[in-house]
C-alpha cells in the first residue's frame, strides 16, 4: 500500500450543523470536517503533506469527489461547506475537482481558510482576488473562514467584497475580549455584511446565554458546540 492510501485509509468526514437562529431554530447547513480516526481531530501534518503538490492533491481531491457524492445518495439537498486552503487553489487538481462538482454546486459553498500562502508571482493579493473571482464565474458561493485572524483580515474582504458570499467569525479567537468591546467588533462586521448582502456566521458559540445575546444583536447564523458537535451521516 502506497503512503497516500495508508493516509487516506484513515480519514473520515464529519459534519457540524450551521444554525439559522431566528423565530425557530433550524439547521441551516453543515461544514465539513475532515478528521482522522487515530488522531481523532483535523490531521494538519497530513492534510499538509497532501497539498504540498498538484499530485498528492489530486488523490485527496479524489477522495472529497468520492464522499460527496456517497453523501448525496442519501442526503441530496443539504447544504455544505467545504474547506479549501489558499494553497490549493494553485493547484489544477482542485480546479479538476471543483469541475467534477459543477452538478452540486448551488448546494456547496467554498469555505476558504485563514491560511496564510506563498503565491507567485509576488502579488500575493491580485493572485488571490483572481481565484476568487474564478470561483464565482464558475458560479460557487465562497465564504471567508475566521475573519480577523491570519491572512483574512479587513482589508482582504473588502477587496474581495464582490466575490463573497459569507464571512464567518469565530469567538474562539477573541475569548479574551471583553464582551461589550467584542460585541461592539461583530455588530461592526454585522453592519459591512448587511450593506453588501453577506451572510455572517459567528462561530464558536458554546451557550446558551451567548447565542440569545448574539440573536438579539441580529446575528442570526451561528454554528458552536452548543448547538451541536461534529457528526458522521450513515
Amino acid at each position: 500500500m502506497d503512503l497516500a492510501q495508508e493516509f487516506l485509509d484513515d480519514l473520515y468526514i464529519a459534519f457540524q450543523p450551521i444554525m439559522l437562529c431566528s423565530n425557530i431554530t433550524r439547521i441551516e447547513g453543515y461544514e465539513i470536517l475532515l478528521r482522522s480516526k487515530k488522531q481523532g481531530g483535523f490531521p494538519e501534518k497530513i492534510f499538509a503533506w497532501f497539498i504540498e503538490d498538484d499530485h498528492r492533491n489530486a488523490r485527496l481531491m479524489d477522495y472529497y469527489l468520492q464522499e460527496l457524492y456517497t453523501l448525496r445518495e442519501t442526503h441530496s439537498d443539504i447544504k455544505l461547506s467545504l474547506n479549501l486552503h489558499p494553497q490549493q487553489l494553485q493547484h489544477p487538481s482542485t480546479w479538476d475537482f471543483l469541475n467534477n462538482i459543477s452538478a452540486i454546486k448551488k448546494t456547496l459553498e467554498i469555505e476558504l481558510t485563514e491560511h496564510y500562502c506563498e503565491f507567485s508571482p509576488l502579488n500575493r493579493e491580485d493572485h488571490l482576488e483572481a481565484f476568487l473571482s474564478k470561483l464565482k464565474e464558475q458560479g460557487f458561493s465562497v465564504a471567508i473562514d475566521d475573519v480577523g485572524t491570519g491572512q483574512n483580515n479587513f482589508e482582504m474582504v473588502t477587496r474581495n467584497v464582490e466575490n463573497i458570499s459569507t464571512i464567518k467569525i469565530s469567538l474562539l479567537k477573541f475569548r479574551n475580549l471583553n464582551e461589550a468591546v467584542l460585541f461592539n467588533f461583530l455588530n461592526s462586521w454585522l453592519f459591512l455584511s448587511e450593506h453588501y448582502q453577506i451572510k455572517l456566521i459567528v462561530e464558536g458559540i458554546e451557550s446558551e446565554s451567548i447565542s440569545t445575546k448574539l440573536k438579539d444583536l441580529g446575528l442570526i447564523y451561528q454554528q458552536g458546540y452548543y448547538h451541536g458537535k461534529a457528526k458522521v451521516f450513515s
